[in-house]
């Protein structure tokens, strides 16, 4: 049986825990979102969120993204096994298009599959 819960344990906390995954530079990028992996040692996927409010002012929004990018890693976390991931916002966007925002998502998430980012 698959677990899909998303507990804080499945969460970055810190910043040097995102300083580490975004030095790693495994990558992939849309064109709104930067996704970024590292391998870690525990036995689940952890994931940190970067959304500037320098690119959206606006709570709401910024809140909706994470809500939106939260639950395409929480349906998507058993592709990513033992990785510490980092989605972050690179462009503004000019409205909220959820169905597009999810679609990039996923995209980043089966594109970096392909991507050897093992030590």
């Amino acid at each position: 049986m698959r677990n899909y819960s998303f507990s804080k344990k499945r969460r970055l906390h810190k910043a040097t825990e995102f300083q580490a995954v975004i030095r790693f530079r495994c990558t992939v990028s849309g064109e709104f979102l930067q996704f970024c992996v590292k391998p870690n040692n525990l036995a689940h996927p952890r994931l940190g969120l970067i959304v500037a409010k320098k690119l959206e002012r606006h709570a709401i929004k910024r809140n909706r993204i994470k809500r939106l990018l939260r639950e395409v890693f929480r349906r998507n976390q058993q592709e990513l096994d033992k990785m510490d991931c980092v989605f972050r916002l690179q462009r503004s966007l000019t409205q909220i298009d959820s169905v597009r925002i999810w679609q990039e998502a996923e995209m980043l998430i089966h594109k970096l599959r392909t991507k050897q980012c093992y030590d």
